[in-house]
Protein backbone atom coordinates (compact mmCIF):
# COMPACT_ATOMS: atom_id res chain seq x y z
CA UNK A 1 0.00 0.00 0.00
CA UNK A 2 2.21 3.12 -1.48
CA UNK A 3 0.85 6.87 -1.59
CA UNK A 4 2.53 9.89 -2.41
CA UNK A 5 0.79 11.78 -0.15
CA UNK A 6 0.60 15.49 0.54
CA UNK A 7 -1.39 17.66 3.14
CA UNK A 8 -1.45 21.58 3.13
CA UNK A 9 -2.73 24.25 5.59
CA UNK A 10 -4.40 25.94 3.04
CA UNK A 11 -6.93 25.75 0.10
CA UNK A 12 -5.95 22.01 -1.34
CA UNK A 13 -4.44 22.03 -4.32
CA UNK A 14 -2.50 19.02 -4.50
CA UNK A 15 -4.54 15.54 -5.85
CA UNK A 16 -3.88 13.97 -2.30
CA UNK A 17 -3.93 14.98 1.58
CA UNK A 18 -4.31 13.75 4.32
CA UNK A 19 -7.15 13.87 6.79
CA UNK A 20 -8.81 11.97 9.94
CA UNK A 21 -11.89 11.09 9.39
CA UNK A 22 -14.88 12.02 11.86
CA UNK A 23 -18.42 10.63 12.07
CA UNK A 24 -19.74 12.84 15.04
CA UNK A 25 -18.76 16.66 15.40
CA UNK A 26 -17.44 16.61 18.81
CA UNK A 27 -14.13 15.36 18.38
CA UNK A 28 -13.60 17.92 15.09
CA UNK A 29 -12.10 20.75 17.01
CA UNK A 30 -9.85 18.73 18.82
CA UNK A 31 -8.19 17.38 15.85
CA UNK A 32 -7.78 20.80 14.18
CA UNK A 33 -6.21 22.28 17.44
CA UNK A 34 -3.22 19.77 16.48
CA UNK A 35 -3.00 20.75 13.14
CA UNK A 36 -4.79 17.64 11.41
CA UNK A 37 -7.70 17.68 8.41
CA UNK A 38 -10.22 16.26 9.29
CA UNK A 39 -12.84 14.58 7.09
CA UNK A 40 -16.30 14.80 8.31
CA UNK A 41 -18.49 12.03 7.27
CA UNK A 42 -22.93 12.39 7.32
CA UNK A 43 -24.05 8.63 6.48
CA UNK A 44 -27.31 10.24 6.08
CA UNK A 45 -26.64 12.83 3.78
CA UNK A 46 -24.06 10.56 1.85
CA UNK A 47 -21.44 13.71 2.03
CA UNK A 48 -18.40 14.71 3.32
CA UNK A 49 -16.54 18.14 4.80
CA UNK A 50 -13.10 19.07 4.83
CA UNK A 51 -12.11 20.90 7.48
CA UNK A 52 -10.42 23.77 7.91
CA UNK A 53 -11.06 24.10 4.39
CA UNK A 54 -15.13 23.51 5.02
CA UNK A 55 -15.20 22.16 1.58
CA UNK A 56 -17.87 20.05 0.95
CA UNK A 57 -18.64 17.13 -1.56
CA UNK A 58 -21.42 15.08 -2.49
CA UNK A 59 -20.11 11.16 -3.08
CA UNK A 60 -21.96 9.53 -5.61
CA UNK A 61 -23.04 5.66 -4.97
CA UNK A 62 -19.51 3.92 -6.69
CA UNK A 63 -17.71 6.09 -4.45
CA UNK A 64 -19.49 5.59 -1.40
CA UNK A 65 -19.07 2.33 -1.32
CA UNK A 66 -15.35 2.93 0.33
CA UNK A 67 -16.43 5.60 2.13
CA UNK A 68 -19.22 3.83 4.23
CA UNK A 69 -16.32 0.91 5.44
CA UNK A 70 -14.47 3.71 7.31
CA UNK A 71 -14.55 4.08 11.09
CA UNK A 72 -14.18 6.94 13.30
CA UNK A 73 -10.31 7.78 13.71
CA UNK A 74 -9.34 6.13 10.94
CA UNK A 75 -6.65 8.59 8.61
CA UNK A 76 -7.38 8.55 4.90
CA UNK A 77 -5.73 10.12 1.68
CA UNK A 78 -8.34 12.19 -0.23
CA UNK A 79 -8.64 12.92 -3.60
CA UNK A 80 -10.26 16.30 -4.44
CA UNK A 81 -12.69 14.49 -6.62
CA UNK A 82 -14.36 12.75 -3.20
CA UNK A 83 -12.40 9.59 -3.87
CA UNK A 84 -10.32 8.37 -0.57
CA UNK A 85 -7.52 5.86 0.66
CA UNK A 86 -7.42 4.17 3.61
CA UNK A 87 -4.15 4.40 5.15
CA UNK A 88 -4.47 3.68 8.52
CA UNK A 89 -7.39 1.52 10.14
CA UNK A 90 -7.81 2.83 14.09
CA UNK A 91 -8.95 -0.53 15.41
CA UNK A 92 -6.30 -2.42 13.79
CA UNK A 93 -3.68 -2.04 16.50
CA UNK A 94 -1.15 -1.47 14.34
CA UNK A 95 -0.52 0.97 11.11
CA UNK A 96 2.60 0.74 8.51
CA UNK A 97 4.46 3.68 6.73
CA UNK A 98 5.45 3.02 3.16
CA UNK A 99 8.90 4.77 2.63
CA UNK A 100 8.46 4.33 -1.41
CA UNK A 101 9.17 1.63 -4.07
CA UNK A 102 12.73 2.21 -4.43
CA UNK A 103 15.02 -0.49 -3.32
CA UNK A 104 19.09 -1.01 -3.45
CA UNK A 105 18.34 -4.82 -4.56
CA UNK A 106 16.72 -6.69 -7.23
CA UNK A 107 15.51 -9.72 -5.79
CA UNK A 108 14.22 -12.39 -8.69
CA UNK A 109 11.27 -13.39 -6.51
CA UNK A 110 10.26 -10.19 -5.27
CA UNK A 111 6.41 -9.10 -5.49
CA UNK A 112 7.18 -5.84 -6.73
CA UNK A 113 8.92 -5.97 -10.49
CA UNK A 114 11.80 -4.83 -11.36
CA UNK A 115 10.55 -1.28 -13.05
CA UNK A 116 8.22 -0.06 -10.63
CA UNK A 117 11.34 -0.06 -8.10
CA UNK A 118 13.55 1.61 -10.78
CA UNK A 119 10.92 4.02 -11.57
CA UNK A 120 9.79 4.41 -7.69
CA UNK A 121 10.59 7.46 -5.82
CA UNK A 122 11.46 7.69 -2.12
CA UNK A 123 8.69 9.60 0.11
CA UNK A 124 9.54 12.68 1.18
CA UNK A 125 10.39 12.52 5.20
CA UNK A 126 8.21 15.54 5.94
CA UNK A 127 5.08 13.07 4.28
CA UNK A 128 6.14 9.82 6.46
CA UNK A 129 6.13 12.53 9.50
CA UNK A 130 2.61 14.01 8.77
CA UNK A 131 1.36 10.51 8.12
CA UNK A 132 2.57 9.54 11.33
CA UNK A 133 0.86 12.22 13.28
CA UNK A 134 -2.32 10.69 12.04
CA UNK A 135 -2.34 7.22 13.81
CA UNK A 136 -2.72 8.71 17.59
CA UNK A 137 -0.75 8.64 20.45
CA UNK A 138 -1.52 4.98 21.25
CA UNK A 139 -0.97 3.03 18.85
CA UNK A 140 0.95 -0.75 20.22
CA UNK A 141 2.76 -0.85 16.91
CA UNK A 142 4.20 0.50 13.53
CA UNK A 143 6.10 -1.17 10.92
CA UNK A 144 8.26 0.56 8.64
CA UNK A 145 8.99 -0.51 4.87
CA UNK A 146 9.78 -0.23 1.29
CA UNK A 147 11.24 -0.84 -0.71
CA UNK A 148 14.31 -0.40 1.00
CA UNK A 149 13.65 2.36 3.80
CA UNK A 150 17.41 3.04 4.72
CA UNK A 151 17.75 4.26 0.93
CA UNK A 152 15.86 7.63 3.34
CA UNK A 153 19.66 7.40 5.15
CA UNK A 154 19.47 10.00 7.62
CA UNK A 155 15.85 11.03 6.64
CA UNK A 156 15.14 7.17 8.66
CA UNK A 157 16.60 8.28 11.69
CA UNK A 158 14.40 11.43 11.16
CA UNK A 159 10.94 9.22 10.98
CA UNK A 160 12.08 6.78 13.57
CA UNK A 161 12.50 9.56 16.41
CA UNK A 162 9.66 11.36 15.04
CA UNK A 163 8.05 7.77 15.51
CA UNK A 164 8.77 7.55 18.91
CA UNK A 165 7.83 10.92 20.17
CA UNK A 166 4.19 10.93 18.73
CA UNK A 167 3.61 7.49 19.28
CA UNK A 168 5.37 6.78 22.78
CA UNK A 169 3.82 3.12 23.25
CA UNK A 170 4.45 2.22 19.60
CA UNK A 171 6.58 -1.28 19.06
CA UNK A 172 8.59 -0.06 15.94
CA UNK A 173 9.30 -2.78 13.31
CA UNK A 174 11.57 -1.89 10.53
CA UNK A 175 11.73 -4.17 7.62
CA UNK A 176 15.32 -3.69 5.28
CA UNK A 177 17.28 -5.78 3.50
CA UNK A 178 20.18 -4.82 6.21
CA UNK A 179 22.65 -3.98 3.56
CA UNK A 180 23.51 -0.21 4.20
CA UNK A 181 23.84 -1.22 8.35
CA UNK A 182 26.74 -2.63 6.88
CA UNK A 183 28.52 1.07 7.19
CA UNK A 184 29.14 0.91 10.98
CA UNK A 185 28.07 4.59 12.14
CA UNK A 186 24.92 4.24 10.72
CA UNK A 187 23.66 0.50 12.51
CA UNK A 188 25.12 2.03 15.80
CA UNK A 189 23.14 5.01 15.38
CA UNK A 190 19.74 2.83 15.56
CA UNK A 191 21.35 0.79 18.26
CA UNK A 192 21.26 4.21 20.19
CA UNK A 193 17.54 4.72 19.15
CA UNK A 194 15.84 1.62 18.77
CA UNK A 195 14.80 -0.34 22.64
CA UNK A 196 14.28 -3.48 23.18
CA UNK A 197 10.00 -3.75 22.24
CA UNK A 198 11.57 -2.53 18.79
CA UNK A 199 12.69 -5.22 16.45
CA UNK A 200 14.74 -4.63 12.63
CA UNK A 201 13.33 -7.79 10.27
CA UNK A 202 16.21 -8.61 7.97
CA UNK A 203 16.24 -11.28 4.73
CA UNK A 204 18.96 -14.30 4.27
CA UNK A 205 18.22 -15.67 1.00
CA UNK A 206 21.26 -18.24 1.25
CA UNK A 207 23.85 -19.60 3.56
CA UNK A 208 26.95 -18.45 1.18
CA UNK A 209 27.21 -15.87 -1.03
CA UNK A 210 26.90 -17.14 -3.93
CA UNK A 211 23.27 -18.21 -2.97
CA UNK A 212 22.28 -15.24 -1.31
CA UNK A 213 23.79 -12.35 -4.23
CA UNK A 214 22.25 -14.54 -6.53
CA UNK A 215 19.08 -13.98 -5.42
CA UNK A 216 19.23 -10.17 -4.52
CA UNK A 217 20.98 -10.09 -7.85
CA UNK A 218 23.40 -7.28 -6.05
CA UNK A 219 27.07 -8.81 -5.68
CA UNK A 220 28.34 -8.10 -2.05
CA UNK A 221 24.88 -7.83 -0.32
CA UNK A 222 25.36 -11.28 1.75
CA UNK A 223 28.56 -10.32 3.02
CA UNK A 224 27.21 -6.58 3.50
CA UNK A 225 24.18 -7.93 5.24
CA UNK A 226 26.10 -10.27 7.96
CA UNK A 227 28.08 -7.45 8.79
CA UNK A 228 25.26 -4.99 9.38
CA UNK A 229 23.46 -7.86 11.86
CA UNK A 230 26.76 -8.63 13.31
CA UNK A 231 26.98 -4.55 14.05
CA UNK A 232 23.58 -4.19 15.50
CA UNK A 233 23.34 -7.44 17.37
CA UNK A 234 25.59 -4.50 19.58
CA UNK A 235 22.26 -3.19 20.58
CA UNK A 236 19.01 -4.07 22.77
CA UNK A 237 16.26 -4.39 20.01
CA UNK A 238 15.30 -7.79 18.55
CA UNK A 239 16.66 -9.35 15.26
CA UNK A 240 14.46 -11.09 12.75
CA UNK A 241 15.34 -12.85 10.38
CA UNK A 242 13.31 -13.82 6.92
CA UNK A 243 13.67 -16.64 4.60
CA UNK A 244 12.03 -16.71 1.41
CA UNK A 245 11.02 -20.04 0.83
CA UNK A 246 11.68 -20.72 -3.48
CA UNK A 247 12.97 -22.84 -5.62
CA UNK A 248 15.84 -21.54 -5.54
CA UNK A 249 16.73 -22.09 -1.83
CA UNK A 250 14.32 -24.50 -0.71
CA UNK A 251 17.04 -27.45 -0.19
CA UNK A 252 19.56 -24.75 1.48
CA UNK A 253 16.98 -24.05 4.47
CA UNK A 254 18.55 -26.32 7.02
CA UNK A 255 22.12 -24.80 5.95
CA UNK A 256 20.59 -21.15 6.56
CA UNK A 257 19.33 -21.86 10.24
CA UNK A 258 22.94 -23.24 10.75
CA UNK A 259 24.90 -19.87 9.46
CA UNK A 260 22.04 -18.15 11.53
CA UNK A 261 22.61 -20.26 14.86
CA UNK A 262 26.69 -19.11 14.77
CA UNK A 263 25.02 -15.34 14.47
CA UNK A 264 24.72 -12.82 17.61
CA UNK A 265 21.15 -12.12 18.77
CA UNK A 266 19.09 -13.79 16.41
CA UNK A 267 15.58 -13.77 18.28
CA UNK A 268 13.19 -14.77 15.70
CA UNK A 269 13.20 -16.53 12.53
CA UNK A 270 10.04 -16.48 9.73
CA UNK A 271 9.75 -18.72 6.97
CA UNK A 272 7.85 -16.70 3.86
CA UNK A 273 6.11 -18.31 1.06
CA UNK A 274 5.87 -16.45 -2.22
CA UNK A 275 3.85 -13.96 -3.38
CA UNK A 276 3.17 -14.44 -6.78
CA UNK A 277 3.49 -10.90 -8.71
CA UNK A 278 6.12 -8.79 -9.57
CA UNK A 279 9.41 -10.15 -10.56
CA UNK A 280 8.13 -13.58 -9.03
CA UNK A 281 5.61 -13.70 -11.26
CA UNK A 282 8.03 -12.93 -14.05
CA UNK A 283 10.45 -15.83 -13.18
CA UNK A 284 7.95 -17.84 -12.28
CA UNK A 285 9.84 -21.24 -13.74
CA UNK A 286 12.73 -19.88 -11.54
CA UNK A 287 11.32 -19.26 -8.47
CA UNK A 288 7.89 -21.05 -7.62
CA UNK A 289 7.35 -23.91 -6.01
CA UNK A 290 3.83 -25.04 -4.22
CA UNK A 291 3.31 -24.28 -0.95
CA UNK A 292 3.11 -27.86 0.32
CA UNK A 293 6.93 -28.35 -0.83
CA UNK A 294 7.78 -25.01 0.63
CA UNK A 295 6.71 -25.90 4.36
CA UNK A 296 8.37 -29.56 4.17
CA UNK A 297 11.77 -27.92 3.32
CA UNK A 298 11.02 -25.63 6.99
CA UNK A 299 10.91 -28.84 8.90
CA UNK A 300 14.09 -29.38 9.49
CA UNK A 301 15.25 -25.64 10.15
CA UNK A 302 12.29 -25.37 12.28
CA UNK A 303 13.39 -28.46 14.89
CA UNK A 304 16.76 -26.79 15.00
CA UNK A 305 15.33 -23.04 15.82
CA UNK A 306 12.76 -24.94 18.58
CA UNK A 307 15.90 -26.51 19.94
CA UNK A 308 17.41 -23.40 19.83
CA UNK A 309 14.74 -21.31 21.69
CA UNK A 310 14.33 -18.77 18.90
CA UNK A 311 10.59 -17.83 18.09
CA UNK A 312 9.51 -19.29 14.38
CA UNK A 313 6.62 -17.72 12.30
CA UNK A 314 5.18 -19.60 8.54
CA UNK A 315 4.45 -16.31 6.99
CA UNK A 316 1.82 -16.77 4.26
CA UNK A 317 1.41 -20.81 4.16
CA UNK A 318 -2.30 -21.82 3.98
CA UNK A 319 -3.21 -24.93 6.89
CA UNK A 320 -3.37 -27.13 4.10
CA UNK A 321 0.35 -26.68 3.25
CA UNK A 322 1.58 -27.24 6.52
CA UNK A 323 1.83 -30.45 8.61
CA UNK A 324 -0.75 -30.37 11.74
CA UNK A 325 2.31 -30.02 14.20
CA UNK A 326 3.43 -26.75 12.57
CA UNK A 327 -0.28 -25.03 12.53
CA UNK A 328 0.47 -22.97 15.69
CA UNK A 329 3.27 -21.38 13.98
CA UNK A 330 1.10 -20.11 11.15
CA UNK A 331 0.68 -16.41 11.30
CA UNK A 332 -1.96 -13.92 10.32
CA UNK A 333 0.62 -12.18 7.70
CA UNK A 334 -1.47 -10.95 4.18
CA UNK A 335 -2.97 -8.00 3.98
CA UNK A 336 -7.13 -8.63 3.84
CA UNK A 337 -7.50 -7.29 0.85
CA UNK A 338 -5.12 -9.25 -0.81
CA UNK A 339 -6.34 -12.73 0.85
CA UNK A 340 -8.32 -15.35 -1.14
CA UNK A 341 -9.50 -18.40 -0.92
CA UNK A 342 -10.69 -20.94 -3.92
CA UNK A 343 -13.92 -22.78 -4.72
CA UNK A 344 -12.80 -26.33 -3.53
CA UNK A 345 -11.21 -24.44 0.15
CA UNK A 346 -14.71 -23.92 0.45
CA UNK A 347 -14.91 -27.47 1.17
CA UNK A 348 -12.16 -27.48 3.41
CA UNK A 349 -12.71 -28.32 7.25
CA UNK A 350 -10.34 -25.65 8.72
CA UNK A 351 -11.12 -22.77 6.37
CA UNK A 352 -12.52 -20.72 8.96
CA UNK A 353 -9.33 -20.54 10.99
CA UNK A 354 -6.92 -20.58 7.59
CA UNK A 355 -5.38 -17.49 7.00
CA UNK A 356 -5.86 -17.80 2.58
CA UNK A 357 -3.63 -17.38 0.16
CA UNK A 358 -2.87 -14.25 -1.80
CA UNK A 359 -5.14 -13.20 -4.78
CA UNK A 360 -2.03 -12.87 -7.51
CA UNK A 361 -0.67 -16.60 -6.23
CA UNK A 362 -4.31 -17.84 -6.90
CA UNK A 363 -4.88 -15.85 -10.30
CA UNK A 364 -1.74 -16.85 -11.92
CA UNK A 365 -3.01 -20.77 -11.34
CA UNK A 366 0.26 -21.34 -9.14
CA UNK A 367 -1.84 -22.36 -5.72
CA UNK A 368 -3.19 -25.86 -5.30
CA UNK A 369 -5.46 -26.31 -2.74
CA UNK A 370 -5.85 -29.50 -0.82
CA UNK A 371 -9.13 -29.09 1.21
CA UNK A 372 -8.70 -30.88 5.05
CA UNK A 373 -11.41 -33.66 5.42
CA UNK A 374 -11.22 -33.83 9.21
Amino acid sequence: MTFYLSAYRSQPAAVYLLARVRLARKEIESDLQIGLNVAYVEQESQTVTLYPFEKRYSISDAEWLRWKELQDADAISFENTGICYRFYQADAGDAAIVTGLACNTNCVMCPVSESSRRHAQLTPVDELKMQLRYFGTDIPHITITGGEPTLLKQGLLEVVQYAKEQCPSAEILILTNGRTFSVAPYAQAFNRILIAQDQIAIPIHGSNAERHDAITQAQGSFAQTIQGLRTLAQGTMRIEIRIVVSKLNNRDISNIVELLLTLPRITVVNFIALEMCGNAIKNREQVWIDYLQAAAACEDGIEKLVSAGIDIGLYNFPLCAVKHKYWTLCRDSISDYKIRYTPVCESCKVKSICYGVFNSTISTGCFVARPIAE
